[in-house]
């Protein structure tokens, strides 16, 4: 077993994982902020860990103040001194930043979680998968300080270069919901008529723009996605059942809905994040797997498909295949360990929606390249037998301490369901 292992070691220990799991063993080394933040309302805050050799566990976190809370976070995972000296740099040309006690640091980031929690906004889908996890947890053993949230008394939204009507739409709607009409303060930065010299927006501006919203979805992200526009008017929304296929003693699906003029393309992201996938490997729909005439994918030219005939899946909308409830499809995911899901139609909701949802889950998706189902219930077993001495190899492999047991039932909905949230909302905002 450690020889099949060993080549893959590297793609198994996930910074992810070991940030959710070990981050908060490391010491916390520095934490920095922007020094006008308390009259700006708007903090950039960076806590690092430092790793035994010496490298640099951080977090990042855009915090508003005035309303919104953690509006982005982001992290770096295990990076060199130097690495670390030339992100502080940069962002140091950008703002005027100092170093801060961690109790302020940590005070800041969750007096704008609770604020922004009093209005129904939601922090940033990074912070709750995994920046949350390189600061501490908000126990009492952390020294309380009074942070100022807010303008005059009320909460202030405040409209920067990069949001889009629809989202200035959505958060001014949600402000008159929660804080009644009139009760909030409201700031256009593109507005002629904005005085600048209160608020300086454009100091973040380079912050955003190069470590948060074109690195969070990397993994998932395609620029090239797009909705047809024809298919939206009339549209309606799918509600499916995925069920990963040969995992009897520990069964793995999810429940979601969909917008039925999503595409194959979509469809493929949505499960990723849904199941819980990296989007590392190939996939393919298809009506009986790969014994399939005719395969649903990304096609690449390079790539030999055999006698199997292929169809672009960006450019196939679900409604071409699925017509009634019932209609299933098979979705297979990494041609190696071919992970095989059962895709049925439940139900054929009479409204039109723009975002994915998971409604209901069962069973935490199995570690990427684990040799498939033999391989993963495999793992279970040896995992669970503490007296196998392939048992730790296999704990190393995960990124879990010795003494930690595997959950076959860990699933984050809430976390899940904010990053798909996140990821489509940029396509969609894109789109309009």
């Amino acid at each position: 077993m450690a020889n099949k292992k060993k080549g893959k070691v590297v793609q198994m220990l996930s910074p992810k994982k070991y940030i959710r799991q070990k981050a908060r063993s490391l010491p916390i080394f520095e934490c920095y902020v922007n020094t006008d933040w308390q009259e700006a309302g708007i903090a950039n805050i960076i806590v690092s860990r430092k790793h035994s050799n010496s490298n640099i566990t951080m977090g990042l976190y855009l915090v508003d103040l005035k309303c919104l809370g953690v509006k982005e976070a982001f992290y770096h995972f295990n990076i060199s001194n130097i690495e670390y000296r030339e992100f502080i740099d940069k962002l140091s040309k950008n703002a005027d930043t100092a170093t801060i006690p961690y109790a302020l640091a940590h005070n800041i980031i969750f007096a704008g979680l609770e604020y922004a929690e009093e209005f129904g906004f939601k922090p940033h889908p990074e912070f709750n998968s995994v920046a949350q996890y390189i600061i501490e947890e908000d126990t009492d053993d952390i020294e309380l300080i009074d942070i100022e949230c807010g303008m005059d008394g009320l909460p202030c939204y405040v409209k920067g270069p990069y949001d889009s009507e629809v989202q200035s739409k959505s958060i001014i709607a949600q402000l008159e919901k929660a804080a009644g009409p009139g009760n909030y303060n409201f700031i256009d930065t593109m507005d002629e008529d904005f005085d600048d010299e209160d608020f300086d927006d454009e100091e973040f501006d380079d912050f955003d723009e190069d470590y948060f919203d074109d690195e969070y979805y990397d993994d998932y992200y395609d620029p090239s996605l797009s909705f047809n526009e024809s298919l939206i008017e009339g549209s309606k929304t799918f509600q499916f059942k995925v069920v990963l296929n040969g995992l009897c003693d520990h069964p793995v699906w999810r429940r979601i809905t969909v917008p039925s003029y999503y595409t194959f393309m979509h469809m493929h992201y949505v499960l990723q994040l849904a199941v819980g996938w990296g989007n590392n490997h190939l996939f393919q729909f298809s009506d009986k797997g790969f014994e399939s005439e005719t395969a649903i994918t990304k096609i690449f030219e390079h790539l030999d498909a055999g006698d199997q005939k292929q169809v672009e899946a960006e450019e196939t909308p679900l409604s071409q295949i699925f017509k009634k409830t019932g209609d299933t499809s098979v979705y297979i995911y990494d041609f190696g360990d071919a992970w095989e899901h059962t895709l049925t139609l439940e139900k054929i909701l009479p409204k039109k929606s723009h975002m994915p949802e998971v409604l209901d889950v069962k069973g935490a998706c199995p570690p990427e390249d684990c040799g498939g189902v033999y391989g993963y219930e495999n793992m279970l077993e040896v995992i669970a037998d503490k007296s196998n001495p392939e048992s730790l190899e296999y704990k190393e492999w995960l990124g879990m301490d010795e003494d930690e047991e595997w959950d076959s039932n860990e699933f984050d909905l809430q976390g899940t369901n904010n990053m798909l949230t996140g990821l489509f909302e940029k396509l969609w905002n894109k789109h309009t």
